[in-house]
């Protein structure tokens, strides 16, 4: 499809992930920076689109909003399929298909409930419990998935690069950090550094996180 996608997204976070993406597709964008934490007029803009308020939120050219991730990735794949988003072929999609949804319905949602602890503990005397307890349970995840990692690489799928190795290296920048996956997850360490060096994605990992 012809035209501009619009991509609200706030530096550091999961946006980071779309707007490599469609680096990787060619596809025309414009980028909207949001602070979705306070009023302006990007956020009521953005809560027009996505009641739910948060970033990804990609703006398709026919005014459709895209939401997730996961979805956003596979509508890039469908309409750039040469972003080499998704592996081609049977070999390796199960595999793609099983860890993407594993990242996206199992360690996301770790910093969801786990980075606002009062939200979905009101009134409880220390919230901090459900910080702790989700930062342990994503580090015990990330470890199956650098379990996971094809050991001659250079990529999550070996040979072939996909949008795992995106994810990989956007959220080694969040907790519990690239220290430590350095030390727990070496193989997930070194995709992070490859995908930063990428040509096509060199300046917007520095400019996402820098």
């Amino acid at each position: 499809m012809s035209g501009t996608y619009t991509l609200f997204g706030n530096r550091g976070c999961g946006s980071a992930l779309v707007a490599a993406a469609l680096e990787l597709s060619k596809l025309p964008y414009h980028y909207q920076e949001v602070d979705y934490s306070k009023d302006c007029p990007e956020r009521d803009r953005l809560l027009e689109l996505n009641p739910l308020g948060q970033v990804p939120t990609l703006l398709l050219p026919d005014g459709t909003v895209m939401t997730e991730s996961a979805a956003i990735i596979l509508l890039l794949h469908i309409r750039w399929p040469l972003a080499g988003l998704v592996p081609s072929g049977e070999i390796h999609f199960p595999a793609f298909l099983r860890w993407l949804m594993l990242i996206n319905t199992a360690i996301y949602p770790t910093f969801t409930y786990g980075d606002t602890p009062q939200k979905w503990l009101p009134g409880v005397a220390n919230p901090q419990v459900l910080t702790d307890t989700t930062n342990a349970h994503r580090e015990t995840l990330w470890q199956q998935v650098n379990a996971a990692a094809d050991p001659e690489g250079p990529w999550f799928l070996g040979p072939t690069f996909c949008a795992i190795d995106l994810y990989i290296a956007v959220m080694s920048h969040w907790r519990p950090g690239e220290a430590w996956f350095a030390e727990h997850c070496p193989k997930l360490g070194a995709i992070a550094a490859q995908v930063a060096k990428h040509p096509r994605l060199e300046a917007l990992f520095e400019a996402e996180f820098a």
